[in-house]
């Protein structure tokens, strides 16, 4: 595995860890605290923390770039942190424009681990007014920043069912449809530069308050075996995605040695260092993006890949609002108050 710890120029702060994570905790219970840098020797991956978004980006050569992200939960906006709040699609599309800027030519891919829409009940059972408002826009959101692939989650499963049309972006290996009823895809292949990227995905059987007749959560680990081994011989480069089913993504990655790249997540707070299991790479999302992920890759000639580094970047205050996307968020906005205004009382905003 190559490994690279080079400071960008422009005032990018990096952290390697090469020793265990670094806990940041939730914004729930504690503000984040201040950004500082770190270092260590070079892991293979960096952090980058502080300075204007075009600082932040990395010009390291690569001949795939993933970029990953996790855990929006229908919401476009920030984590809601009263310091430093962090996340939003909007700043994640401001760096995903950013990077593209200063490496034309560069092919990337943005894939999402699960959890990007909103668990339509609540504990009377009954879908909230607001929540199919906000998983439109959230399918919507994902649209325009030019989504590859979505894992479903067990918690996206009755949202996505809700849907009008189902994006041709979500994937699950372990959700089965009944005949007739729509249903995420068990795979994607997508093309970049030249090589074709196989995207699947499994999520854990967990527990959802929405239950549906034409869907069932399967036990992951042989159906995401079944489908990596199918789409093994049809790409260069063979990605899972694997929500809160860390244990069952491990037990896969190992009896599937053409497996290049696990993407895991399940809520996870810390900045970790990338890691080998079996033969596959293995990354972590951030919980609710408030870090973006960005793996950058290599290709090897006989098949697999080799990490270049693997990247989280702060979506912090210091990275803009996309202005591509400001009259789709503002219609977003107008549209959610207005349902949950109605669904938790008061009157709607004036039109």
């Amino acid at each position: 595995m190559a490994a690279t710890g080079a400071a960008l120029a422009g005032g990018i702060v990096l952290g390697m860890i090469a020793l265990g994570p670094l806990f940041v905790l939730a914004c729930a219970t504690r503000s984040p605290p201040p950004p500082a840098a770190a270092s260590a020797p070079s892991s293979g991956a960096e952090l980058a923390v502080s300075g204007p978004v075009e600082s932040r980006v990395s010009t390291a050569k690569a001949e795939l770039v993933l970029f990953y992200a996790g855990e929006h939960r229908g919401s476009l906006e920030t984590c809601g942190c009263p310091k430093r709040p962090r996340g939003s699609i909007t700043r994640m599309d401001s760096y995903l424009q950013a990077s593209r800027a200063a490496n034309p030519g560069q092919g990337d891919l943005l894939l999402h681990g699960g959890y990007w829409l909103e668990d339509p009940s609540g504990f009377d059972g009954l879908t909230r007014p607001d929540v199919p408002v906000m998983n439109r826009w959230m399918v919507s959101a994902l649209d325009a920043v030019g989504v590859g692939a979505a894992n479903v989650g067990v918690h996206d499963l009755p949202g996505l069912i809700r849907l009008d049309a189902l994006p041709d972006w979500a994937v699950s290996a372990n959700i089965v449809t009944a005949p007739g009823a729509k249903g995420p895809k068990r795979w994607v292949i997508l093309e970049s530069d030249g090589l074709r990227i196989g995207v699947t995905g499994i999520t854990s059987q967990g527990f959802t308050l929405t239950l549906s007749p034409d869907h069932q959560v399967l036990y992951p680990q042989e159906p995401a075996v079944e489908a990596l081994r199918e789409l093994a011989p049809q790409v260069d480069v063979l990605v899972l995605l694997a929500y809160q089913a860390t244990d069952v993504a491990r037990q896969v990655a190992l009896a599937v040695p053409e497996l290049d790249v696990v993407i895991d997540t399940n809520m996870h707070q810390a900045f970790y260092a990338p890691e080998r299991v079996g033969e596959a790479l293995w990354v972590r999302s951030h919980n609710q993006t408030m870090r973006l992920g960005e793996l950058r890759l290599t290709a090897e000639d006989g098949g697999g890949v080799e990490l270049v580094v693997d990247r989280k970047i702060d979506l912090d205050p210091e990275i803009p609002d996309s202005p591509r996307l400001a009259a789709l968020v503002t219609q977003a906005r107008d549209e959610i108050e207005a349902a949950q205004k109605l669904a938790f009382g008061g009157e709607a905003a004036p039109e």
